[in-house]
């Protein structure tokens, strides 16, 4: 019996010097086959140019609007904005509406695939093939219309092709006045103007 506690307490000894010897080499093992790591490369860089990511950020559906003391309503909204490259008040924004409600009951919106916002001015080139529709029946195609909307003030920045009531008008230019005399705001179509009557059925 006593033979048998002998060798027990002789495996425990043992046991306890070589379990820790054997953790020791595991570990050591575990050192030397690690790969060694380039400080250089260990953190990735993006290849991306700051300064565009800069410029490219912008906001989306923005809107800005407001209303006159004659009782018109102006609101702007676009799919996004980003700040302009050279001048501090300009924004360049993507798929613009321009609505107008005038106090008489008509409303009329632009619409443009871009265009630009000067914020200290408060008015917006609707660019790109800008197209103005009124609820009276107009449908006016320009190559860029610009907006106020602050006041309502709207003009042609050059040729313009309309469709309405009337018949096909094609004009130099065309814009939106208020009548000093009735206060009824108006299409005023200048420089060139040709109409084609159309009649109605």
């Amino acid at each position: 019996m006593a033979s048998v506690d002998n060798a027990y307490s002789r495996l425990v000894l043992w046991l306890k010097v070589a379990l820790p010897l054997a953790a020791l080499a595991i570990l050591s093992t575990l050192f030397l086959v690690a790969e060694t790591l380039d400080p250089e490369a260990a953190i990735p860089y993006a290849d991306a140019d700051v300064e565009q990511i800069l410029q490219d950020q912008g906001i989306t559906r923005p809107s800005f609007g407001g209303v006159t003391p004659d009782g018109a309503a102006l609101s702007l909204q676009a799919a996004s904005i980003r700040p302009g490259e050279s001048v501090r008040d300009e924004l360049i924004g993507t798929e613009l509406v321009a609505t107008i409600d005038l106090p008489s009951g008509t409303t009329i919106r632009i619409t443009s695939p871009e265009g630009t916002i000067d914020m200290a001015a408060q008015l917006a080139l609707l660019q790109g093939g800008a197209l103005l529709e009124s609820s009276a029946g107009y449908t006016v195609e320009s190559a860029d219309i610009v907006a106020r909307y602050d006041e309502v003030r709207v003009a042609t920045g050059g040729a313009v092709v309309a469709t309405g009531p009337g018949g096909r008008i094609t004009a130099g230019a065309m814009g939106l006045e208020r009548n000093t005399e009735s206060g009824a705001y108006v299409l005023v179509f200048k420089d060139g103007v040709r109409l084609i009557y159309e009649k109605q059925p």
